[in-house]
């Protein structure tokens, strides 16, 4: 049986930057990842200049952008985490700041908007693919002395002992680790085969992704339509006239059955008042939202972070930077812990980091549920609930900054 300090599973985005975040520690990590390893980034940014070259693939209303349909918006604190750690990718390319934002209410009237210099900032935030920033993120992995890398490995079980757990792979493999972390998301195997419980219900949207070309240039700006079927997101990318869209919808079925032009057109009456034309879009894809919650986030020798830890509804595009805050405060629990000879999966130590996490990622869940109701609702009360308030944050410079903020990660 094989020694280890940490073993993550999961090698995503949050599994991926916790790894590095180790480096350090003096703590031997291995990280197990399922899925094969990802593509070096010279070797995705090679893909991404030849696509560029070809950035005209257009066939009537089907796009071929070669952008990756699932993208994160990186507020500050992110950045500069995955900057500290190697993991802020260096491709122009696959990531485009943000220097405003404007949200629209489809069935009422009102609107909000605030930008960076309202808050003294470049931006808001970064709009980045998300395979661009694990492949960053994998390199700087891949020199890591006290880091092990296994993928193409699934996790069969594991099992509590006196000094931490046992984990067993499907290959036969065994590992004994002082501290088993989660990071393997929503549906998290660690989760489950610890017993670990958690509160989950399920949104009733699904969210239709993919990348469309507009008529006029985005401008930087982030927008957002409430619709009756869901909130609709238009994100900015490199190129001036792509955006990544987020349509969070109760109607997934009839959205995907459209046609490329009629899917266009569609968007266009959403969004054409403030966007002009929606020109072609690429491949759609669509996966269902659901909230969930660890009642424990830690228990003697293991921790989740993550998805594994939470899932939150994409409105306000903030789930992968608490995941990335889990990682950052958790590698900083186990610096310190390592700094004071303690032990890496003892449950004094682990709760610092829940105590510390929890509450911030209970909070940003319930605000992204009141949201969520707040616009879902159909009711001419709460309409004109929603309506007066955006119009109030909109003309109350403290409230708008205070959203700018708190968007920006500032």
């Amino acid at each position: 049986m094989d020694n280890s300090d940490v073993v993550i599973i999961g090698g995503g985005l949050v599994g991926l930057a916790f790894a590095c975040a180790l480096k350090g520690s003096g703590l031997q990590v291995t990280l197990i990842e399922s899925q094969s390893a990802p593509r070096a980034s010279d070797e995705l940014s090679s893909d991404a200049a030849q696509t560029a070259s070809h950035r005209s693939n257009r066939d009537g209303a089907q796009l071929i952008s070669g952008v990756s349909p699932r993208v994160s918006a990186i507020n500050g604190k992110s950045r500069r985490f995955l900057s500290q750690i190697g993991g802020w990718p260096d491709d122009a390319g696959c990531k485009a700041d943000y220097t405003g934002m404007a949200v629209w209410d489809t069935q009422g009237t009102a609107s909000i908007n605030f930008s960076a210099s309202e808050i003294q900032q470049d931006c808001l935030g970064t709009i980045v693919e998300n395979a661009a920033i694990v492949a960053t993120l994998y390199d700087s992995a891949m020199v890591l002395d006290n880091l092990k890398l296994m993928y193409e490995t699934e996790l069969e079980s594991v099992d509590s002992t006196e000094a931490g757990y046992a984990i067993r792979l499907k290959d036969g493999q065994e590992i004994q680790s002082r501290l088993l972390v989660g990071a393997d998301g929503g549906q998290s195997r660690v989760k489950q085969l610890a017993g670990l419980k958690s509160i989950d219900w399920s949104y009733h949207q699904t969210a239709v992704v993919t990348t469309v070309e507009l008529d006029q240039p985005h401008d930087n700006i982030a927008r957002q339509w409430f619709t009756a079927s869901g909130p609709l997101a238009l994100l900015p990318l490199n190129q001036p006239n792509y955006c990544s869209v987020v349509w969070s919808s109760t109607e997934p079925d009839q959205i995907l059955a459209l046609d490329a032009q009629a899917f266009c057109d569609q968007l266009t009456r959403i969004t054409g008042k403030q966007t002009q034309a929606v020109l072609a879009c690429d491949k759609r894809f669509s996966f269902p939202l659901t909230q969930r919650h660890a009642v424990q986030y830690t228990r003697d020798g293991l921790a989740l972070i993550g998805d594994a830890a939470h899932t939150i509804h994409p409105l306000a595009g903030q789930g992968v930077n608490l995941g990335f805050a889990d990682a950052q405060t958790l590698a900083q629990t186990l610096h310190q812990c390592r700094l004071e000879g303690q032990n890496p999966g003892d449950l004094k130590v682990l709760k610092r980091y829940e105590n510390r996490r929890k509450p911030e990622n209970m909070l940003m869940a319930a605000v992204m549920e009141g949201f969520k109701r707040l616009f879902g609702s159909d009711d001419p009360g709460v309409r004109w609930l929603r309506n007066s308030g955006l119009r109030l944050v909109n003309g109350a410079r403290p409230l708008k900054t205070m959203a700018a903020k708190l968007a920006a990660g500032a």
